[in-house]
Order: C-alpha cells, then sequence, then structure tokens
C-alpha cells in the first residue's frame, strides 16, 4: 500500500490526532507503507520527532490552506537541507501527510518511471533535453511522453537487436529467481491473498514460506496468531513464530514479542483498552499496532 493512502486509511479509522503519534510507524509498516521508498520510512519518523508533524497538524486546523501549504514548503526544504534527505522523499512525505490532513487533493509519487531524472538515471548520463534540443526530440517522437517509455529505449535499432535477447534474459532470470526464492514468492502470494482477506488460505502460504526460512512470512505469522486474524487467537503460537523471526534477526519480531510477553504476564500493565469483541481483522490489526 502506498504511503499517501495508508495515511489516509490510519486517519480515517483512528482520526487525525494520530499522525501526531510515534505509534503511526507501526501503524504504516502493518500497511507496508514504506515498501515502495524504505528510505521513506526515517522521513516520517523524522517528521514526527522533530515536531513537524504536529505543527502541520496544528496549521491545518487554524491557518488558511496558503498559510498551511507554505509552512509545508519550509517543512520540505528543511528535511531536504538540514536533514539531508532526497528532495523528492521529503516532498512526497509532507504531500502525503497534507492529504491525509485534506490539505490535498491529490500526490505525486517521488519518481516517475517513465521520466528522466529517475534513480535509474541519476548518475548524470541521461540528461532531461531542454530548449531546442527537446523541442526536435519531441517533435521526433522522442520525448519522454512517447508512447510513455523512456527516450532511450525508443531506438529503433536498438529495439531491433536488443530486444529478442534482451527479452530471453528477463525470461532466464525470473525462473531462476523463482526456483532460488520460492519461500519469497510464497510469502507474495500470502500478502495478496491476506489483502484480498482470503486469511485462510493467505496463512497456509505464509506458512510453507515460513517453513522455508522466510523471516517476513514468520512475523506475519505472528501478527495472524496474536489477533486471531484467519482463525483462533492462539498467543503461544504468535510467540514461536516471533522466536523464530528473532533467531533470523528481524529486530520487529523481537518488539512485538517482548510487547506480548510483557502483556500476557501483566494484563493490566497495558496502556489500551480491552480488545474489542467481534472486531473486524483490520480493525484487530489496527488496535495490535495501538498496543505495541
Amino acid at each position: 500500500m502506498k504511503l499517501q493512502e495508508a495515511l489516509l486509511k490510519c486517519t480515517r479509522q483512528f482520526g487525525r490526532e494520530v499522525l501526531k503519534e510515534r505509534r503511526l510507524i507501526f501503524m504504516l509498516l502493518d500497511y507496508h507503507a514504506f515498501r515502495d521508498y524504505p528510505a521513506m520510512k526515517k522521513v516520517m519518523k523524522a517528521l514526527i520527532s522533530g515536531g513537524f508533524m504536529q505543527e502541520l497538524y496544528a496549521r491545518s486546523r487554524s491557518a488558511s490552506r496558503s498559510d498551511y501549504l507554505s509552512f509545508a514548503g519550509t517543512v520540505k526544504k528543511s528535511l531536504a537541507g538540514d536533514m539531508h534527505f532526497r528532495k523528492e522523499f521529503a516532498e512526497y512525505a509532507v504531500d502525503s501527510v497534507s492529504l491525509a490532513l485534506g490539505m490535498l487533493s491529490s500526490v505525486r509519487e517521488p519518481f516517475d518511471p517513465y521520466e528522466s531524472g529517475t534513480p535509474e538515471s541519476s548518475s548524470g548520463t541521461e540528461e532531461k533535453p531542454s530548449g531546442e534540443a527537446g523541442q526536435e526530440r519531441a517533435a521526433s517522437g522522442e520525448g519522454a511522453g512517447s508512447a510513455g517509455k523512456r527516450p532511450y529505449l525508443l531506438s529503433g535499432f536498438r529495439l531491433k537487436w536488443l530486444a529478442v535477447p534482451l527479452a530471453a534474459a528477463a525470461a532466464v532470470t525470473v525462473i531462476v529467481l523463482l526456483v532460488l526464492n520460492n519461500a519469497a514468492f510464497q510469502y507474495h502470494r500470502g500478502e495478496k491473498l491476506y489483502e484480498e482477506q482470503n486469511y485462510g488460505t493467505a496463512l497456509k502460504q505464509f506458512e510453507k514460506a515460513a517453513d522455508k526460512g522466510n523471516v517476513d512470512a514468520l512475523l506475519k505469522l505472528g501478527m495472524m496468531y496474536e489477533t486471531g486474524t484467519g482463525g483462533k487467537q492462539d498467543l503461544e503460537k504468535a510467540l514461536e513464530f516471533y522466536r523464530r523471526a528473532i533467531k533470523l534477526g528481524s529486530a520487529d519480531a523481537e518488539r512485538r514479542y517482548d510487547s506480548l510477553r510483557r502483556s500476557m504476564e501483566d494484563p493490566s500493565a497495558g496502556e489500551c483498552a480491552p480488545r474489542p469483541e467481534g472486531a473486524s481483522a483490520e480493525e484487530m490489526m489496527g488496535w495490535n499496532s495501538m498496543c505495541l
């Protein structure tokens, strides 16, 4: 799930004040909101720990839209300049928060795969054409917008002589990866089924991947057994899956293991309300994130 979509989901479920809280990071992790851009997790943490998120929230309630957007621009510059985050990531993080606060209606992704200047061409070898040269390329059909492809892929000569071997190499690579990373394939299949709320079948896919040592599958199984998603709640099983994931180096599993152990040993020590009766699987995941 994209960061902007996950933030909207969090604010709709828990209210916009959740943006000010550190538990937001755990909730976004549950939604895999950092899968496309892993560095975004650090940017979001900086927004919260630096007090920017609280100020953005306050201004969204009291300032005019133009004043809010002016301050948001200042935050972007601070993240990119003082904190040395990539400009695209800083803009995407702040814009996603602004969308969740209702101050923007849409957000642009950090990188457009059909546009020069993406991570693939950041070395400077692929520069975006400008001036007369850019107009000539656009007129000849070599621009980035032509047929929705990158300019350097539109050379007829290259397509003619490279298409077949590149396609063959890609096919071989895919087959090799599927064979070597079968556990990863099963995990991602389980993720798709989980998103479709087919929890029983997803659980089986995660178990197959976990048996092959997939740490993400072990963590997911622990979460499902902890919350009772897809079957009966079993806290001892959850602890066992977390332990196995910890042995493989999962910091998230260690955090969840410690939290669950504390709540099992002393239920009154938690800051959360009792687990809601009859809650949906999505609500249970939200409850789990709140109680970490």
